[in-house]
């Protein structure tokens, strides 16, 4: 990645130049995911989880309805377990590919930025070369769009929604609403109609943020609304009405309400007051929001300057305030609108028009705060300051720590001596991720990885496998490639009927169990708790029935 300095037009007036290209920051944010994805195993619930899920479908489940455990998994659209499954088809179920499938939309999402940047600022080329940048190296989009899950492909689908919201309202036309639907549904098949909270207020609030002067007939733009709502219905029903008939009446009910209005009504999980996002807002967007320099160009009268800059606020904004009205709360929920906030400070910052007035960056001082923390967390653990820790195994050791410090030197060389103190902003987020990663793959591979347990349970497939006293989410399916559901036994009365009718089975718990009929086998540390895997002994009844039946 390389920037020029900034330089003197003809007129006089200091510009920023970047000597880079949108091509360029992708592969640098597929580099760092490719990177993150071979240091770490699959992180359980969510990762493990939706691996399962696609590794059953592709042990013949339904494609129209995905299956957990046996049961039907109504809590996300089937789109990402349909990628996975066509990547096993022609690269083969243990392929890194599969886990390269949901980070692939966020480097999608950064062309899309830059693709959206031009077309809100045509004439400003700085802004549309940098907002990729912006985007590419924030410290969240690099976490959260290297996980296998749902948000990337959201944000990809938003940005696809609202740049078709933004060429409608230039050139009005039944086309571009036809796009901004497909771009719904595509949203839908991803996470569900969650979507809509993403891009429905942009497309509502047009007297917010479009010229007066050349504002299209309100009735018309709505009736183009309209449109592309109904796109997307009639999209989706091509899988949601087949799938519903398919499903039974749980599903239905599950799919459409419990799992998405009821998450804004009523949180089953995740609920957190009103205020989470504000307050994790800042690292959210570090490193970019810790600048002096762009925190003192998101003024309100330079925010309000131009038609693009209000269009991005009302939809970062709106999106806020509503997901902050819902139940459930994730950080990662507002992934979609990191795209708006890097095309905000890349024109208000650091856009042709804010280098006319002559700003110079800071040098990213504060944004060290971050990756010097996480190294003194790392030394602290690794010398034993964590008691606690230590009892489950998860001591970081010194070969780790002294390669996390050994990042932090040089990324404070850098940031010392490189002259392009945006580039010295772009790094803070790739050097963190370098950190974090060498403190916590020996962990990870330690106590993190399924596949410790996954393979050993295998062994006892054909004679049953169940998981006692706790939920399971798929951790150990995809991990042991298991063809058959495991067994949920929640009480002793469940444990000991199960026992009974599988001799040579095995269970996996977390509560040591004192029974003749179970061996204990072997024992874990699984995300810092100790699982015991037993295998199940013949009563002497049941091998006398066997023997005289």
């Amino acid at each position: 990645m390389r920037f020029a300095q900034p330089r003197t037009d003809t007129t006089g007036t200091r510009m920023l130049v970047i000597d880079a290209g949108t091509l360029p920051a992708i592969a640098v944010f597929g580099g760092l995911v490719l990177l993150a994805v071979l240091m770490r195993p699959l992180l359980a619930v969510d990762e493990t989880r939706y691996f399962s899920v696609a590794w059953e479908m592709s042990q013949g489940s339904s494609f129209l309805v995905p299956h957990l455990n046996g049961e039907t998994y109504s809590h996300k659209p089937p789109l990402l377990f349909w990628l996975i499954n066509a990547v096993w088809y022609f690269f083969g179920t243990d392929s890194v590919a599969a886990r390269l499938v949901a980070p692939s939309f966020g480097m999608l999402s950064i062309w899309l930025t830059a693709r959206l940047a031009r077309k809100l600022w045509p004439n400003d080329h700085d802004s549309a070369r940098l907002a990729p940048w912006i985007l590419a190296t924030t410290g969240a989009f690099l976490l959260f769009g290297s996980l296998t899950a749902f948000d990337a492909m959201l944000t990809a689908a938003t940005l696809l929604a609202l740049t078709g919201i933004f060429q409608a309202r230039r050139s009005p036309g039944y086309r571009a609403w036809l796009g901004v639907g497909l771009a719904i549904a595509f949203g839908i098949m991803a996470k569900g109609p969650v979507i809509l909270l993403h891009v429905l207020p942009v497309a509502l609030l047009l007297p917010l943020w479009a010229e007066r002067s050349t504002r299209p007939a309100l009735g018309r733009w709505y009736g183009g609304v309209g449109l592309s709502l109904l796109t997307a219905l009639a999209v989706v029903a091509v899988w949601l009405v087949p799938a519903l008939q398919a499903g039974g009446a749980d599903y239905q009910a599950d799919i459409l309400w419990r799992q998405h209005a009821g998450r804004v009504v009523e949180s089953f999980a995740h609920q957190r007051p009103f205020w989470f996002y504000l307050a994790i807002l800042p690292l959210m967007t570090w490193p970019w929001t810790w600048s002096r320099k762009v925190l003192g160009s998101l003024t309100l009268t330079r925010l309000r300057a131009d038609e693009g800059l209000r269009f991005c606020i009302v939809w970062a904004a709106s999106a806020l305030i509503l997901f902050s009205l819902t139940a459930g709360k994730q950080p990662h929920y507002l992934l979609p609108e990191l795209p708006a906030v890097a095309i905000l400070i890349a024109r208000a910052a650091y856009g042709s028009r804010a280098q006319s007035r002559g700003e110079t960056p800071t040098r990213p001082f504060v944004g060290l705060i971050v990756p010097t923390l996480l190294c003194a967390v790392g030394l602290a653990i690794s010398v034993g300051l964590f008691p606690a820790l230590a009892e489950r195994d998860l001591l970081m050791p010194a070969p780790s720590v002294i390669g996390a410090l050994a990042v932090l030197a040089g990324l404070l060389m850098l940031v010392l001596r490189l002259r392009s103190r945006i580039v010295t902003w772009a790094l803070l987020a790739p050097a963190l991720l370098l950190i974090a990663h060498l403190l916590a793959d020996p962990v990870l591979h330690r106590a993190y990885d399924p596949s410790l347990i996954g393979r050993h349970l295998a062994a006892f497939e054909s004679q049953g496998i169940a998981i006692a006293y706790s939920g399971y989410n798929g951790e150990f399916t995809y991990a042991g490639r298991l063809t058959r559901p495991l067994g949920v036994l929640h009480d002793d009365a469940a444990v000991a009927a199960w026992t009974a009718v599988h001799p040579g089975g095995a269970i996996i718990t977390r509560k040591a169990i004192d029974d003749p009929l179970l061996r204990p086998l072997d024992s874990y540390n699984f995300r810092g708790r100790n699982y015991y895997l037993l295998e199940v002994m013949e009563s002497p009844s049941a091998a006398r029935v066997r023997a005289h039946p």
